[in-house]
């Protein structure tokens, strides 16, 4: 499976079997979060693996009583060193280039846990000074996510995306002159070509209908 195919499979789940994850599973999906990009390589990146499920209630309590939470086998709470980058970076390293570390290393988990037949979800509501205090989080560190593991208990379909057409600009913000061929799939070239024909069609009704009143 390549990587593209990988990330369009994957899901947000939030129903697990009561089943355990296998500690090699759990390593490579954490040696996969290690080895996301970062600046300047400090890896500001810690990572909270909560099995218990005392500690589990505690993060349902954090996270606005999720309680969905309680049924996932394996909980990571990805936390950011800002601080530390902030040493390095100054403001914009506290506030975006933590953040961004972060983000890196938690998308590697999700596709890790993916690769391994395992599901996972992504979760940013919580109360940070809550989780803090449950789990002894210091002042320079800040939790950035909340991330659910397990196999799967529930079939998510296909989520409708917008297509590249609504995202991609060239050279600047909102050039929408593209090279169809060389970045877009034939099949949305055509259709893309069919709806601007039927919209010239259109503006030249319009004109005859204006003309003929």
């Amino acid at each position: 499976m390549s990587i593209l195919e990988l990330i369009k499979k994957r899901r947000s789940i939030r129903t697990f079997q009561d089943l355990r994850v296998e500690e090699e599973k759990l390593q490579n999906i954490l040696e996969a979060a290690l080895w996301a990009p970062c600046s300047g390589n400090l890896q500001p990146w810690k990572f909270i693996v909560v099995k218990d499920h005392k500690k589990k209630e505690e993060i349902v309590a954090a996270a606005f009583n999720q309680e969905w939470l309680i049924g996932s086998p394996v909980i990571i709470i990805v936390c950011g060193e800002t601080e530390k980058v902030k040493k390095y970076y100054g403001i914009r390293g506290e506030h975006l280039y933590v953040i961004q570390d972060c983000a890196a290393s938690i998308q590697n988990i999700l596709l890790e846990a993916e690769s391994e037949g395992l599901a996972s979800c992504w979760v940013g509501a919580f109360d940070e000074d809550k989780l803090k205090r449950s789990f002894d989080i210091p002042d320079k560190a800040r939790p950035q996510a909340i991330i659910a593991i397990g196999y799967s208990g529930e079939k998510i379909p296909t989520p409708a995306k917008k297509d590249l057409r609504s995202a991609v600009f060239f050279e600047k913000f909102g050039e929408r002159e593209i090279k169809r061929q060389e970045l877009l799939p034939i099949k949305d070239s055509l259709s893309f070509a069919k709806s601007k024909i039927k919209e010239k069609a259109e503006k030249i009704k319009q004109k005859l209908v204006q003309k003929q009143s």
